[in-house]
């Protein structure tokens, strides 16, 4: 596959914290594959198939696009915890913040969460948002859940749904996004910056002075590009 979308899960989802969970899910395939890093440990990134790739190589890859929604706490956790340095990535959330910004929006000042961007860009049906609550419902302290669940084996039915479904999506919103950008996504260096500003984040959250996961505030404001 030329292109994958991926998505992680984890406690305190940082250099501080714990993977427990990667989705991985190729453009064009109807599988969402799961990969048990609580149970795998590095091994689910250095296991070599019989074609020489390991998941490291994919992730490390200049050759595979890999789309994110948001990578910072996904590239914290992958770089500080396992080395791994992801060549190649598209931030789907940056892609959307350059949507509006080619609408002429004004003061695009704030990135847009995922839940949000599928409500404005994506007809879901009701199923979608059902198995996002009851995901929720697990994990969520303040719904009573705690996020140790993430590592409870085996995985709890509802919390397997809940992580397959949102990495299937990402490519319908980058579809989408790209399709309303029309004729300025190539003609007015959208691609190259949107990738531009994927690779400096990605490159940003890894480094000494990132402390993502307690920063929510600064978090939220939209990168210049």
């Amino acid at each position: 596959a030329e292109s994958i979308a991926v998505d992680l899960e984890g406690v305190k989802l940082s250099r501080e914290g714990r993977i427990t969970i990667i989705q991985i899910f190729a453009e064009g395939s109807n599988i969402v594959w799961l990969v048990d890093v609580t149970t795998l440990g590095a091994q689910a990134f250095e296991h070599v198939d019989e074609n020489g790739q390991s998941l490291q190589s994919v992730l490390e890859s200049p050759d595979i696009m890999k789309a994110f929604y948001d990578v910072r706490c996904d590239s914290d956790a992958l770089y500080n915890l396992y080395g791994l340095e992801m060549e190649n990535v598209y931030d789907v959330q940056i892609l959307e913040v350059a949507y509006r910004r080619s609408q002429n929006a004004k003061n695009v000042k704030y990135v847009m969460g995922l839940g949000k961007s599928v409500d404005t860009y994506l007809c879901m049906p009701w199923s979608w948002q059902r198995v996002k609550d009851a995901g929720r419902q697990l994990f969520a302290p303040e719904l009573r859940g705690s996020y140790e669940v993430f590592e409870h084996r085996p995985l709890h039915p509802k919390f397997v749904k809940y992580c397959a479904q949102d990495v299937t999506i990402l490519f319908d919103l980058l579809d989408v996004l790209q399709d309303r950008m029309s004729n300025v996504y190539y003609a007015r260096g959208w691609d190259r910056r949107i990738r531009a500003a994927s690779a400096a984040r990605s490159n940003l959250a890894k480094g000494p002075i990132y402390r993502g996961s307690g920063n929510k505030g600064n978090r939220a404001i939209a990168p210049s590009f």
